[in-house]
Parts: C-alpha cells; structure tokens; sequence
C-alpha cells in the first residue's frame, strides 16, 4: 500500500498559499494535500475563506431561513486561486491544451520544415507547445535518438521566441535548465556523451538564475545521474540520485521518489542484485501506478530481472507474468525487446536452453537492426553461455570469434576488445578440455560491459 502523507497543513500555509506567497514546490505541496480530500484542512481553508469574504457557492435567490446548503470547500479555494491574477496554474493548464494541438500541426511537416515555421509563426511561440515537446521528446528517442534530439532543439526555440514580458526572468530561467536536461539526456541516449554533458553543465549554469524550485533541480540530478551510469561512474549516480530522492521527499513528490530510487536500484544492482531488489520493492509502495503506468512497468521489469539474477527463477516469473498487461499496453518496440530477453534470461536461469536460445537470436537481431551495441554485445554473451550448456560447443567459439570484428568495427576501446579475446580465449580453453569454464565468467563479461562499455575501467575499480 502506497504510503500517504498526513501532515496537515497550517492556517498560515493555506493564507500564503491564497494570497499567492508560497513557492512553487510549496504551492505544489498544498494543493496535492488539498486534492487527498483530507477533511481538517478543507474546513480549515473554508473557514479562512469565509473570513476573509469569499464566497464558496452560488445562490439563485436569498437563503431566509434554514442553514446553507452544504458546498464542496475546494471549489472555493481553487476558484479564488484562478481568479488571482498572481497564479499562472488555469493559464498554464489552458496552454498545455494548446500546445497539444500546435505540436500535431508541426508534426504533420517533415522534420526540416519545422523549425523554420517555429521562427515564422508568432502562434507557436507558445509556452504550451513547448511543454508538450518536452513531455514527449522521449517517444522520438524511442524511434530514432537523433530524432529525440532534434525535438528538443525545437523546444529551446520557442523557449527563444517566449516573451519575456509574459514570463519572469526567473521562470525562464527554469525553462531553459529543463530543456538543457531534456537536450542531455537526449545526447546521452544519442550516445554523444561528451556533448550531453555539457548540456547539463549549461542547464546547472540556467538553474543559478531561476525560482529556486527544489523539483527542477532534482529532475536535473536525475537526469545527469542516468549520463553517470551509461558511464559506469556508478558511485557518483548513486551521489546524484540520492539528493534528488531527498529533494523529491522534501516536496512530497513520492512518483519522482520513486524514479530515483529505480535508478539508484538498476545502479547498485549489476553487482549486487539483492541490495537492488530491496530499493526497487521500497519503489514499488511509493508508486501511484494509475499517474505513471510506465514507470511502475519499468520497476516491475527491473524487479523481475534482478531477482533472476540473484538466483530466484520463479519469483521472477511470477512478477513478469502479472505484469503482461502492462507490457501488452506499451506496444513498441523497445519494450518488447526488453520483455524477450527477460523471458530468455529467465528461461536460460530455469535451464529451458532451447526456449532461451530461441529467444536470444531473435532479439539479437531486433538490437541488430536498431543500432544497440551494447545490448546486441550482452545477448552475445547470453547465447554463448547456451551454448556451451547444451555442450554446443563448437558454436560457442564461433560465436566468440565472430564477434571480436564485429566489436572493433564499432570502435570498442582496446581494454574491451582485451576482455574479449580473454573471454574468447576461455571459451576455447573449456571447448577443448584445459579449463573449466564458471557461470561467474559470463556475469564477469557482463558486469564489465556494464561498467566499461563507453570508456576503460579506471584504475581501482574491480
């Protein structure tokens, strides 16, 4: 059960938050309160309103006799918010509807067609279209990651075409450090590491002017934290990550609380799954699935995956089998790539060597065709280990010899290619009767790859 929070709000909070004196993320913070329909602050907040002249309701004609009829206290505070020229939330709400159907317009252009009518046309200099492109940047990376990047590039220029007259030096200012995140972590999944990271250090230099709010800067840590661990820089991820999962309990934010913790559980889990799996379980309470459907799939995925690591099959089974329809209702590609090769992994642990196998070539040619080395290396891997347990052994060394090109074709640094034909080399010594060959040298390759697939381990890291 998802943990709620019961702290009440104070008549000095809810008085600021009406006259517009509280920050965002506190503003944040009352209005989730007020929404959990706590019944204490509801009749706390009609009485400051009733104090103060607001009316909560509408009569068609004087009420002589008989109490008032009974009114949702709410209403009342959220009207009075609306009506406050100082608060931007119905603007804002009205803008992101906007911005739905600004951005269906620029995508039914080619994509080089769409920024030269972003800098002609005044009616997509629209913060709502904007914001939109930042919610679903991430569904063009899905499909191409240079795509990905070209969006948010979109959005950085409406953000130049914003008027300043309309929005405060300091809410621009956090604008700009969103997309220059979203701009990193679109870099990032474009594989361009160098460049994401200047990306962000550009977003930090944005934040230094804006609001102060606490959920900017946290979904900038998260999001650099993600560079970190394509790194294999997994002790300064988890540093990230921490501090954003503290600012994200600070503002009662338990879904992006959550996300960290995800994270901090895939980060720590390569290594140590069982330390993984209990983050990922605490991740699990905090999730509100009905806001974030995504988000509890990726838990459960991560969950399932990590306990088949720590040798536990069938609990993992279980976990991916309650969740297919979940998978079922993120249909694209990406995802059910995912699924096959938990479904393999699992299959390979249970020792339905035909099933994995089935399974592995399969989504190795799925990652083939989509570029994604880094899978395609760890599938390669995975089969290996089939093969040489089905006593295949020849296909084994095949396999391991064909696939040392294939690495330095995609320009592999020399320590990995090093790992490699170390690798190969013990296949070879095990298929010939000279050495045995453990299930730890394929969670070795494994975990090497994790840690060093972008650039060398550093010295001291084991």
């Amino acid at each position: 059960m998802r943990e709620k929070n019961t702290s009440h709000l104070s008549a000095e909070q809810l008085e600021r938050f009406l006259e517009g004196e509280l920050s965002r993320e506190e503003n944040a913070r009352v209005v989730r309160h007020l929404l959990s329909r706590c019944r204490q602050c509801h009749e706390l907040a009609a009485a400051i309103t009733a104090r103060d002249g607001m009316v909560f309701w509408e009569e068609s004609k004087p009420v002589r006799e008989g109490p008032r009829p009974p009114v949702e206290p709410l209403t009342g505070v959220f009207l009075k918010l609306l009506e406050s020229q100082r608060h931007d939330a119905l603007r804002f709400a009205h803008e992101r509807l906007q911005g739905i159907g600004l951005l269906a317009e620029l995508e039914r252009l080619a994509a080089d067609q769409r920024l030269g009518l972003i800098r002609a046309e005044p009616r997509f200099h629209h913060w709502g279209l904007f914001d939109r492109i930042l919610v679903t940047y991430l569904e063009y990376s899905r499909n191409s990651p240079e795509e990905g990047v070209q969006a948010v590039r979109l959005a950085l220029e409406v953000l130049d075409h914003l008027s300043s007259d309309r929005y405060s030096p300091a809410l621009l200012a956090d604008f700009r450090a969103s997309a220059l995140g979203a701009l990193g972590n679109a870099k990032r999944l474009a594989g361009s590491f160098e460049e994401a990271r200047l990306s962000f250090a550009e977003g930090w230099r944005a934040l230094e002017g804006g609001t102060g709010d606490l959920l900017e800067e946290a979904h900038l840590l998260d999001l650099e934290a993600s560079l970190f661990c394509d790194l294999g820089q997994f002790d300064v991820a988890i540093d990230l990550l921490n501090r954003a999962a503290a600012l994200y309990q600070a503002v009662g934010d338990d879904n992006r609380r959550a996300r960290s913790l995800i994270q901090q559980a895939l980060a720590i889990g390569h290594p140590e799954p069982v330390r993984g799996i209990a983050i990922l379980r605490d991740a699990l309470q905090l999730l509100d699935p009905a806001e974030e459907p995504r988000l509890e799939l990726c838990a459960r995925h991560n969950l399932a995956w990590l306990l088949n690591d720590a040798g536990e099959p069938r609990e993992a089974l279980t976990i991916l089998e309650v969740s297919r329809p979940l998978y079922r209702a993120f249909g694209d590609s990406w995802t059910q790539l995912r699924l096959h090769w938990l479904e393999g992994r699992i299959a390979l642990t249970l020792r339905d060597l035909a099933n994995a196998e089935a399974v592995f070539q399969k989504i190795s040619r799925g990652f083939e065709r989509r570029g994604m080395h880094f899978e395609q290396t760890l599938v390669a891997v995975d089969l290996v280990e089939v093969y040489c347990l089905q006593g295949r052994l020849d296909a084994a060394v095949r396999l391991v010899e064909e696939f040392l090109p294939v690495l330095t074709s995609w320009g592999m640094h020399v320590e990995g290619l090093a790992m490699w034909m170390l690798f190969r080399d013990a296949v070879i010594r095990h298929a010939t009767g000279r050495a045995a060959l453990s299930e730890d040298a394929f969670r070795g390759m494994t975990l090497y790859f994790h840690r060093s697939w972008r650039r060398p381990m550093r010295p001291g890291v084991t």
